[in-house]
């Protein structure tokens, strides 16, 4: 029997165990690391040529779209041998400035495919813009970039942030860079992040050696240990015996000859416990034999046997065996850190790029910068197994900080073993640069751009409108340019254009103060090629178009100083009937001033009481006083002081009691008789208007700033566009019949004043003016006419302005009642309505026809046209332009007198009708008729001297022409009859006698 024990280790003795050893005592290693960093090799100075930074001004970004991984295909594209990316963020007391920038590696000595500046505005820039879509990027050139160098050296404490930033997946928020600025508001500081991307051929060698390392690691991770016992015995016994008796008798004879050859081999395998073996023979002979024989014999033989076999076997084994395994923690969390932390990494970086990148840290003092790097720590850190985590280390070595003020990353000259360089491998570092490896994932986390506003970089929302256009669709000479394409607040090279032959569908424009709406207007019209007539209620903003058009000409409404207008509401066209002139006349009223009760009917009926006395039949239209009442310089119609005249006697007619008629007549005197006085009386209380005619066929803008009262522009305006909407009739009806196309252009600002939505509680009467006016507005485009309502307040029009406009152009809106009624009308969704008040000066939302969705256009200055202050048109201008209308129109009547001229007055005769000189005299010659009989000598020396002074004294017959028109009214007499009387007068004024006694009131008449 024999017992025998065996204990057996299953481990590898000759696996090198130093890699463990030396990752166990990390302390050891990074000193060993950071000792590395001590022969730097030295770079050279980088010029500037050889940098390009980029300036990030405004950061646009879109609700649903990640900032982050938008940021890291910006990365992904500047895998780019022989160059660094340069992430640079500058504080100081004002805020932060964020800089993109590539910069060459002085490191790499092949040529570069693309010159840095290529690089940086080809690849760069592009894919800042493609990726971050309407952000304003400026390129840093010339002295700014040394401003930038010379702001880092003065810089005065250094510091590098070695590890990898973690990347915290459910706390994204809380990883941004807008917390770092928040941290280091108004401190000095510069967070630098220097980026060498990897070749796929590095990242390949990082995975092969990060598999061997695994390799390596596996079979240190886990030892067995077995332990084995056992026992066998056996035994046994045979006994055996036997005899034998033999008798025989033989006789033989043989004879043979033989002859053989032989040969064999043999071959034998055995096997057998532990043991093995293996044999090989051959044999080969020859013979040749004869053989006689002959022979007899007998042979006795006797065998007796027995045999007894006893076997007795036993057998006994007895074993036992023992298994322990041992794990190596340390050895298990490395190999599982490469399984599932490295190996991500990498395969997240073989799609997207791994860099070699160095984080830098520099402040005006120590303070600050342990500051910023602890927070850069803080922020950058996440929750995730990381072996390398983010720590900082104060930097004092002259040649790396001349190196990161370079824009380089530093370079060691050291070299290292096989296990340093695995340990180095694991901790994320590669090759000699003093950098650690990044993913994209990593590098923009730490190189990121915010994700809320700061201080210093702006951030606004981008919304998504139309890209597209059917420009194709627009014949070529109907093109209307309007401006450029914005996507997502970057301005393209694409124009955008109008279609010309649509605008008679009309325009609504819209936005508030200083949006860019009177900008928009300009180009319109310019672009347009048509006459057009302005309606200005409260600027002047459109008197710089004479820049552009020679021919245009300004009214200033109730100013006579500049540009005197003339407006008589109740004269109408040859085509028109009186009926039809009242009802717009009362609606004009009754929408410009809230009317109770029974006032418009009444002033309905005063209207055409003036026209009876004036010689018109209500229902023909004629005239029984004039024959050709249409003629220049016939005063054939009603005034409004002709009006007020007979309002009382029309409510004395209705039967009112006292109180009621005093409150009518008070009511409609308070609301009309200020039109009477002054520059409004002389525009609006005149026998003839302007011919309309005449002003559809050129560039007009009327300017009515300077009447204060916001009824009475109201007023106004309802009663020009009463006339312009009848002359635009006439003229249509005449172009047709000459076999042409009219075509003119109005553009009302302010059209609220005249087409206000109608809301509870306002007067039915407001409501139906209106109405009224929308109606007419409407239907003007069947005759040629091209509207362009212009209001900074959507919802205060009446909605059929909104409806009824084809085109809208939508500037920068802040009410939501505005961007809804505007954005219910143009097919807005709620972000694109809420978009409106972001959007700058100058960009609009467009809808039209030939635009299937509304889209975002940077609206184009005029480029022939200055809008600086010195290019204000001075007023002499503005008034000569004017009275050269009235001059080359003398004749209409328009200035009363300037008819009787027989050759075209000059521009001074025009300006002394309207100047000063001979207002005063009309003043003083009232005084004087008012009561000649009992007319004093100092009132005959006061117009005596008046005439002296202003050298009238010599000019009888125009002082004569002149009373005659402006004070007297018709009458038998004739005109020659008339200055006789009134020289006669004239020469008794100037010989100061006082038999001036005749009956002025009648023989002419006079308007006292």
């Amino acid at each position: 029997m024999r017992k025998y024990k065996n204990k057996k280790i299953n481990k590898n003795k000759n696996i090198n165990t130093s890699l463990i050893d030396t990752l166990k005592n990390k302390d050891i290693f990074r000193e060993n690391i950071e000792k590395n960093i001590g022969s730097l090799y030295s770079a050279n100075d980088i010029l500037n040529r050889e940098f390009s930074l980029f300036h990030i001004e405004e950061l646009t970004f879109e609700e649903d779209s990640p900032r982050k991984e938008a940021f890291e295909n910006v990365l992904g594209a500047l895998r780019i041998e022989g160059v660094n990316f340069v992430y640079l963020l500058l504080g100081n007391k004002q805020g932060v400035s964020f800089y993109f920038g590539i910069v060459k590696d002085k490191h790499y000595t092949k040529d570069l495919e693309l010159d840095v500046d290529d690089i940086g505005k080809v690849i760069l820039k592009s894919n800042i813009e493609g990726n971050f879509r309407g952000s304003k990027i400026t390129e840093i050139v010339g002295d700014d970039k040394q401003t930038i160098r010379d702001t880092l050296d003065s810089m005065q404490s250094f510091a590098r942030v070695d590890g990898v930033p973690s990347v915290n997946e459910d706390s994204e928020n809380f990883q941004g860079v807008d917390r770092l600025v928040d941290v280091m508001l108004g401190d000095e500081f510069a967070l630098m992040v220097l980026a060498d991307p990897l070749s796929l051929e590095e990242i390949h060698d990082i995975e092969r050696s990060l598999d061997d390392i695994y390799n390596e690691l596996s079979p240190l991770a886990k030892m067995n240990l077995q332990e084995t016992h056992g026992k066998t015995k056996t035994s046994g016994s045979s006994i055996g015996k036997s005899s034998s008796d033999t008798t025989g008798e033989s006789t033989s004879y043989s004879h043979a000859d033989a002859l053989g050859s032989s040969k064999g081999t043999s071959k034998s395998n055995s096997k057998q416990g532990s043991s093995t073996g293996s044999s090989d023979s051959s044999t080969e002979g020859s013979s040749q034999n004869k053989t006689e024989t002959q022979g007899s014999g007998t042979s006795n033989s006797k065998t007796t046997g027995e045999s007894v076999n006893e076997t007795k076997s036993d057998t006994e084994n007895t074993g036992a065996s023992k298994s322990r395994e041992y794990a190596d923690k340390s050895v298990n969390e490395w190999m599982k850190y490469i399984d599932e932390v490295l190996s991500a990494r990498l395969d997240y970086g073989r799609s997207k790029g791994i860099f070699h990148s160095g984080i830098y840290l520099f402040a005006k003092n120590k303070g600050n910068l342990l500051k910023l790097g602890n927070t850069v720590c803080s922020l950058f850190s996440g929750i995730s197994d990381n072996k390398a985590p983010l720590k900082l280390s104060y930097v004092s070595n002259d040649r790396e900080i001349a190196s990161v003020k370079h824009f380089q990353l530093p370079v060691s000259g050291i070299s290292a073993s096989q296990n340093e360089k695995n340990a180095r491998l694991l901790f994320s570092k590669y090759g000699n640069k003093v950098a650690s490896w990044f993913s994209t994932n990593e590098l923009s986390v730490i190189a990121g751009l915010p994700q809320k506003e700061v201080v210093g970089l702006p951030l606004r929302e981008e919304v998504e409108f139309g890209l597209n256009v059917k420009q194709h669709t627009i014949h070529a000479e109907n093109l209307l340019p309007l401006g450029n394409l914005v996507r997502s607040g970057s301005q393209l090279d694409i124009a955008i254009d109008l279609d010309k032959s649509h605008l008679n569908k009309h325009t609504f424009i819209t936005g508030v103060t200083g949006s860019g709406k009177t900008t928009t207007c300009h180009r319109l019209l310019d672009s347009a090629d048509m006459p057009f007539m302005v309606i200005e209620p409260a600027k002047t903003e459109y008197r710089i178009l004479t820049q552009l058009h020679d021919d245009l000409i300004i009214f200033t409404l109730g100013d006579d100083t500049v540009a005197p207008f003339r407006l008589n509401p109740f004269e109408f066209f040859p085509h028109e009937n009186i009926t039809s002139r009242v009802d717009m006349i009362k609606a004009n009223i009754e929408a410009a001033f809230d009317m109770e009760a029974a006032i418009p009917q009444l002033i309905e009926a005063a209207l055409y009481e003036c026209y009876k006395l004036c010689g018109w039949d209500i229902a023909t239209s004629t005239n029984t006083k004039y024959d050709k009442p249409f003629e220049d310089g016939v005063y054939a119609f009603p005034t409004l002081s002709d009006l007020l005249e007979q309002v009382p006697k029309i409510v004395e007619q209705q039967g009112f009691d006292d109180r009621l008629k005093n409150d009518y007549i008070g009511s409609i005197k308070a609301r009309l008789q200020g039109l009477l006085i002054g520059s409004k009386g002389l525009m609006i209380n005149t026998p003839r208007s302007i011919d309309f005619k005449n002003l559809i066929e050129m560039k007009v803008i009327l300017e009515l700033e300077e009447i204060k009262n916001g009824g009475e522009k109201s007023l106004i305006m309802g009663f020009v566009l009463i006339n312009l909407n009848e002359a635009i009739k006439a003229q249509y009806e005449s172009y047709k019949n000459a076999g042409k196309t009219f075509k003119h252009i109005t553009l009302i600002e302010e059209a609220h004043r005249l087409l206000s939505k109608y809301m509870p509680g306002d007067n039915p009467n407001k409501k139906l003016g209106v109405e009224t006016f929308a109606d007419m507005l409407a239907e003007v485009r069947k005759y040629g006419e091209s509207l362009i309502i212009v209001d900074q307040i959507p919802n205060k029009l009446t909605p059929e302005v909104l409806k009824n406009t084809n085109t809208k152009i939508v500037h920068k809106l802040f009410a939501q009642d505005d961007k809804e009624a505007i954005g219910n009308t143009m097919a807005l969704d709620d972000e694109q309505k809420k978009f409106l008040s972001n959007l700058e000066v100058g960009r609009a939302i467009v809808s039209s026809q030939n635009l299937e969705k509304p889209l975002q256009v940077q609206v184009m200055q005029l480029e022939r046209m200055s809008t600086t202050e010195s290019a204000i048109i001075d007023k002499a201008q503005i008034r000569t332009l004017c009275l050269s209308f009235y001059q080359k129109h003398y004749k209409k009547g328009l200035i009363k007198g300037l008819e009787h001229y027989s050759n075209q007055p000059s521009l001074a005769q025009i300006e002394e009708y309207l100047g000063s000189t001979m207002n005063g005299l009309a003043r003083e010659w009232l005084q004087l008729c008012s009561d000649p009989a009992n007319a004093s000598h100092d009132t005959f020396r006061s117009v005596k001297n008046y005439l002296i002074k202003n050298e009238l004294n010599d000019r009888q017959n125009f002082v004569a022409d002149y009373l005659a028109s402006m004070l007297y009214q018709e009458h038998d007499l004739s005109r020659k009859e008339r200055q006789a009387f009134l020289k006669s007068f004239i020469n008794d004024v100037l010989n100061e006698k006082n038999s001036f006694t005749r009956d002025d009131k009648a023989m002419l008449r006079i308007k006292v």
